[in-house]
């Protein structure tokens, strides 16, 4: 069995920390209708790509909705923040993988599609926030479609891409980070079954979930 060590580790938030990606699939569908629109059935499939800003933006044109882009954000934002703060739990599995990067004195952060404030209350409320230097957000550095939350996450930890886990859920997310040149970790999310086969075929590892004795014993 190959052993990694790795100088960092970088982890989504929605879907791979934790449950929540069922936030940000109905919340776009409740904006539509508050506005008078009708949504389309896979609306949430077609916005999981983009970050907020671009969602906003999707809804607007798509659906002319008699809003601007600041009254669509404020009420996505509080929508979310009541979950976050109040309702989404913590996936299977992610405590004693920090535990075991802690260990290994590992560095780690979140980088998310979601809002930092929201990452950090939800995870101070589920008790994990102290294994995080920080997070960040794809409202400050751009969409996973592109490198750039990632490529500034491993800059803050002072770790190089080809040292850095990347835990992810989302298959464009985890194509753009193994494109970057970061060790990538796959895992399974029920929101996104469909994608599972292609997201193993292009991930150096794939775990049902996070504390996969396999994978726990591989670090160090």
């Amino acid at each position: 069995m190959a052993h990694f060590l790795p100088q960092a580790a970088i982890f989504d938030l929605d879907g791979t920390l934790t449950d929540s990606m069922y936030v940000w699939d109905h919340i776009p569908e409740e904006l539509v209708r508050r506005f008078g629109g009708h949504p389309a059935p896979d609306l949430s499939h077609t916005l999981r790509a983009m970050s907020s800003p671009q969602a906003i933006d999707y809804l607007i044109r798509t659906y002319h909705l008699p809003a601007s882009s600041q009254q669509l954000m404020e009420a996505m934002e509080d929508l979310a923040d009541r979950e976050y703060r109040d309702q989404v739990p913590l996936k299977q599995g992610v405590r004693p993988l920090l535990e075991r990067l802690h260990q290994l004195g590992v560095p780690c952060a979140v980088a998310t599609a979601s809002q930092v404030h929201q990452a950090r209350q939800a995870l101070e409320r589920l008790g994990v926030w102290p294994f995080f230097s920080f997070a960040l957000s794809a409202t400050q550095y751009g969409p996973k479609t592109r490198p750039d939350l990632y490529l500034e996450a491993a800059r803050q930890l002072g770790a190089a891409p080809q040292h850095t886990l990347v835990f992810e859920d989302a298959l464009h997310a985890a194509q753009t980070a193994v494109q970057a040149g970061f060790q990538v970790v796959g895992v399974y999310d029920a929101f996104s079954a469909e994608d599972q086969p292609a997201l193993k075929a292009i991930c150096r590892w794939h775990l049902k979930q996070l504390d996969d004795p396999s994978f726990l014993a591989q670090l160090g």
